[in-house]
């Protein structure tokens, strides 16, 4: 059974380990790019943190929510009057949503970024070149 457990945490790991070497390989090449080149391909920063004049650190934040198992509040768009009872007709009355974050970190020094990093449970694939 232990050997089991092992294997299993080891695969779980390893595929974990796969998806954000993936993430970081789409960040690696933005080493030595300038910060306006960042800026057009990224757009403005979420946050930006000053540690020196010369270095700062610009933070981008992505997060996405969606229904869980497709369920949605189909009279989202309705008025709720709670002094009115009305069957839900089989719907859940307050949808339940999952979400998901991926922050990326910049680091800029003199105007070039010169390190990375992340962190977030949707820090997988990165689109934006």
């Amino acid at each position: 059974m232990n050997k089991f457990l092992f294997f299993a945490t080891f695969l779980f790991l390893t595929s974990c380990q796969g998806s954000t070497l993936n993430y970081g390989s789409t960040l690696q090449p933005w080493i030595g790019q300038s910060q306006e080149r960042l800026q057009q391909a990224w757009g403005l920063p979420h946050d930006v943190y000053y540690i020196t004049p010369e270095q700062k650190v610009w933070t981008y934040l992505e997060v996405s929510s969606e229904a869980l198992n497709g369920a949605d509040n189909p009279y989202s768009n309705e008025v709720y009057y709670p002094a009115i009872s009305m069957p839900d007709f089989g719907f859940p009355s307050q949808p339940q949503y999952t979400q998901h974050y991926c922050k990326t970190l910049f680091t800029i020094t003199n105007y070039i970024v010169t390190d990375y990093s992340f962190n977030g449970d949707d820090c997988v694939v990165n689109t934006r070149e």
